[in-house]
């Protein structure tokens, strides 16, 4: 089967045409709706893992055994016992707020920079804008992860030291995985758009990954308002 073109054919017109002689039947669109679908089944599955790891620091905070969600019943009088035998003779320090909102806030940041880079790839601004502004999203990702590792270095407790110090500590694990994960579907975005893969008005993908980047910025936000108002 032959087709013949007379050079004035939109892109994306010849794109669909050469697909169906291919035999691929499916356009764009509903290839994308399929793709939406199944990131969607992939968010609700995290978002039933967020809602454990919330049920998990409520539970632990209201049930508070011996005295040991932050140990403040624990003197040098009446001392406890942590996790691993050890005395825990005084109350455990919460961790400061500060590196945790400014986490959150990173990750914000990076979601309304892919959010630019999907209305550059819609509007066809070429590569230099969807590009440019793809790196920087990168750029404030590694921001965020870099905060967060340091956060570990100057946290007052142990992941032994009590409930409220393991369920921190494993929030904060939480937030750096989706942190790297998404760093390195940033990193293939903004290779893509350098490479001016969405100069034609292909931002189906880009909206893929801005639905996950808003995701990760909504969870990340949930997880530093309650580590930093229920301590």
């Amino acid at each position: 089967m032959e087709t013949t073109t007379t050079g004035h054919e939109d892109p994306q017109d010849l794109g669909r045409a050469i697909e169906v002689v291919a035999g691929h039947h499916e356009t764009h669109e509903q290839r994308h709706l399929k793709e939406r679908i199944a990131l969607w089944l992939f968010i609700g599955g995290d978002g039933l893992f967020l809602l454990m790891e919330l049920f998990m620091w409520f539970y632990l905070r209201a049930l508070n055994t011996n005295g040991l969600w932050r140990g403040a019943s624990c003197t040098s009088a009446h001392a406890c016992t942590d996790g691993l035998g050890n005395t825990i003779t005084h109350e455990v320090n919460k961790a400061s707020p500060s590196f945790t909102i400014i986490v959150a806030g990173l990750s914000v940041a990076a979601a309304l920079l892919v959010c630019l880079v999907e209305r550059a790839a819609r509007n066809r601004e070429g590569k230099s804008a969807t590009g440019g502004v793809a790196l920087l999203s990168i750029l404030v990702l590694l921001g965020a992860i870099g905060v967060q590792c340091f956060q570990f270095e100057r946290l007052p407790f142990t992941t032994i030291d009590g409930t409220y110090a393991s369920s921190f500590i494993f929030f904060m694990g939480s937030t750096l995985g989706h942190l790297i994960l998404l760093s390195f579907v940033g990193i293939g975005l903004a290779n893509r758009a350098r490479l001016g893969r969405y100069d034609d008005g292909s931002w189906f993908q880009v909206r893929l990954i801005r639905i996950f980047a808003v995701w990760i910025a909504a969870s990340a936000c949930v997880l530093a308002f309650v580590m930093s108002l229920f301590a």
